[in-house]
């Protein structure tokens, strides 16, 4: 076992973005002992009067380190909305050395410790000690939320919907086809949240929000068709917002399809601190089209807006524009941190429909 301390303590009150970090790696077996007492060191250097809020246990799994790379950022910020002891697990057992090294540190906002971080990274056989790792640093009576970065499907993720509160997913990562997977899932009361949903909000929001004007709300009743288009190629974010119509809408007719390539908005561009709105990635939605005969209803992206178009309705052409909110990291993943247990019944009747809808697609 060798062991190395990185860091300078940190003041209280000092950002929330400072390092104190902690490591120790072990060449052989793991000493979760010595990783709670690098925590505890990790917490005592911001002063001896440190208060720690912490609301949850989030645990981060991945399969390279380039994954949680580039996860980093999303995980830090939900993190701190979301006060927790953050346990990421990155297995790579590709690697023939065996090993694991721990990556402890604590960060603080305004004097408090907001978030606890113990990073375990195992390469070789070594990735069989990781899990058992992982519950004995869980900390008891809170909830367990279990943010996943493989595919959806695994012994593994199975042992996950068996002691997780949620699990949160990323469809809009991952092939469309594993939707049927997560569907399977969700079928069997698997507590899922998806990035993927958590992306078309706003589209289905300016929906609701164009069906709920007085003068439109004639049409609700009368929606039969609708197409879903996607940025380059079909998409899980695309097949789900088709999914959500199906659930919503009886007997609507309704086909997703792919038209243009992924577009990348100037106002996605960072400038100083603040952000654009997200650019449409490939299989992201471009546009939503519903038909409620005599009327025809557009949604479409224009760079970091969305804009709702109604024609053919008798008090004539109907103009509605919204800005999307700025693409700020964890966003996301924050607002799906807000359902700490259970299933959200309407994403769940969505990706079935979605799941549904790729079937038939492919016969």
């Amino acid at each position: 076992m060798s062991e190395h301390h990185a860091g300078e303590p940190i003041p209280a009150g000092q950002g929330p973005k400072a390092w104190d970090e902690l490591t120790i790696r072990f060449d052989s077996g793991i000493d979760l002992t010595r990783i709670k007492q690098l925590l505890a060191t990790a917490r005592e250097r911001g002063g001896q009067s440190q208060e720690s809020v912490c609301t949850l246990n989030l645990v981060a799994i991945y399969f390279t380190a380039a994954q949680y790379e580039r996860a980093r950022d999303a995980l830090e910020h939900a993190g701190r909305l979301h006060p927790c002891r953050l346990v990421v697990l990155v297995a790579d057992p590709t690697v023939d050395t065996e090993s694991i090294t721990a990556r402890v540190s604590a960060v603080r906002s305004a004097g408090t410790i907001s978030m606890e971080r113990v990073v375990l990274t195992a390469t070789g056989r070594a990735v069989r000690h990781l899990e058992s790792a992982m519950l004995g640093l869980l900390l008891p009576e809170l909830p367990m939320v279990v943010v996943w970065g493989g595919r959806p499907q695994g012994d593994l993720l199975q042992r996950a919907v068996e002691s997780a509160d949620r699990i949160i997913i990323d469809s809009g990562a991952r092939d469309p086809g594993y939707l049927a997977e997560t569907a399977y899932l969700v079928a069997h009361g698997a507590p899922i949240g998806d990035l993927a949903w958590a992306r078309i909000f706003s589209w289905q929001a300016l929906a609701a929000d164009c069906l709920d004007m007085p003068n439109l709300r004639e049409h609700r009743a009368n929606i039969k068709r609708a197409r879903v288009t996607c940025a380059g190629a079909v998409g899980a974010e695309g097949l789900l917002l088709a999914g959500w119509m199906v659930a919503c809408i009886n007997r609507i007719r309704i086909d997703v399809r792919a038209e243009g390539e992924a577009a990348y908005d100037d106002e996605a561009v960072t400038a100083g601190t603040s952000r654009g709105a997200a650019p449409i990635g490939l299989g992201q939605v471009a546009r939503l089209e519903f038909e409620a005969p005599p009327a025809l209803f557009t949604l479409r992206r224009a760079k970091g807006i969305l804009v709702a178009e109604v024609k053919g309705d008798d008090d004539g052409y109907v103009v509605h524009r919204v800005r999307l909110p700025p693409e700020e990291p964890g966003r996301l993943l924050a607002l799906e941190l807000k359902l700490l247990a259970g299933q959200d019944e309407l994403y769940a009747d969505s990706v079935q429909a979605a799941a549904k809808l790729l079937a038939a697609s492919k016969t």
